[in-house]
């Protein structure tokens, strides 16, 4: 269970490089074909942490073409999760677990200003009254979390976004339903586990979200297996049980999903979803996220959108795909 402390910094005494804490914000306009994404992540035993604005208006795969992007590796750690502060313009308060606030002055006449209002109480992974994924086994929890020990703790929280974003001068009212995290625990930034943070938003009354462990070199259609999610419907929250997702990818551009779900009542879910907005995400120096705006189709009609982030290692990468340059069939003979 998630409670007020939680949000302020769970660091730990005598914490090193590898304690991280996280949050992640995902702000969507899909009639203007925009995202925007907030990430900190804050490593207390070094007294520094990172922040990343990034802005993508079309589905490419180079960062070169995404709209906006400012990414700092290095500044000082705030004193408080609470009230983060940094001097390139970014501003994050938490008055509670489900309410919050972002500020951000950048550089070309580009700002965010909105307020995040959680529809729920906020999900947390590790609790078997939420997830009954959960476990009190300590190295199953783990094993299970979806990012292995960088989920020690962890909550997902969708909610309404409401402000504006302006883009190099332009401004747009943000009205969306959105999904946010929050994580605390050991986190390598090299082998970083497979792992898919999804979610699909319908309005108020209904919304999904999920985290998938990837094994990204299985045959597509069984790569991925649910760690943990959700489902929101008429304001009630119901922990998934089962999940079955095919992905459709050019390279390590996420195309299109097609998504079952089964929640703890026994009722099942089913839609599509094909990528309208999406770009490389490099949040860490030696990962690859491929971060996209999802359309989603029920098979009743009615359409929602939501983020979708496939997340793999570049050391994972390298052995899928470097090793080729090394095999005998690649080496030019005479």
């Amino acid at each position: 269970m998630i409670k007020q402390e939680d949000i302020e910094f769970h660091t730990p005494a005598g914490a090193d490089y590898l304690w991280a804490e996280t949050n992640y914000f995902s702000i969507s306009i899909p009639e203007e074909r925009l995202l925007a994404s907030v990430y900190v992540v804050h490593r207390k035993g070094l007294g520094v942490m990172s922040a990343d604005v990034a802005i993508h208006g079309a589905l490419v795969d180079t960062r070169a073409e995404c709209l906006y992007v400012d990414n700092h590796q290095h500044l000082p750690a705030p004193e408080r999760l609470s009230d983060v502060r940094t001097p390139t313009g970014l501003r994050i308060q938490a008055f509670s677990p489900r309410d919050y606030r972002i500020d951000y002055a950048g550089f070309d006449d580009t700002g965010i200003h909105v307020d995040f209002k959680g529809l729920m109480e906020p999900f947390d992974i590790h609790d078997p009254a939420h997830s009954p994924k959960a476990t009190t086994d300590a190295v199953k929890r783990i094993e299970g979390s979806g990012f292995g020990t960088g989920y020690g703790g962890h909550f997902d929280l969708t909610g309404r976004i409401t402000g504006t974003l302006k883009v190099r001068g332009k401004e747009y009212p943000v009205d969306c339903i959105e999904t946010m995290d929050h994580s605390w625990g050991p986190r390598p930034e090299t082998h970083m586990p497979g792992i898919g943070w999804q979610h699909a938003h319908f309005g108020e009354d209904l919304a999904l979200h999920w985290i998938v462990l990837c094994d990204y070199e299985k045959p597509v259609g069984r790569q991925q297996t649910l760690a943990h999610g959700y489902v929101l419907d008429q304001g009630e929250v119901y922990g998934l049980t089962d999940l079955k997702l095919r992905t459709v990818r050019t390279g390590v551009v996420t195309c299109a999903h097609e998504f079952e779900a089964t929640d703890v009542r026994g009722k099942t879910w089913r839609m599509y979803g094909s990528a309208e907005v999406g770009a490389p995400w490099v949040c860490y120096v030696s990962t690859m996220v491929y971060i996209a705006l999802m359309r989603w189709t029920l098979p009743d009609g009615r359409v929602g959108h939501g983020v979708s982030q496939e997340n793999q290692s570049v050391q994972s990468l390298n052995r899928q795909r470097g090793k080729h340059w090394t095999e005998p069939s690649s080496k030019i003979t005479s």
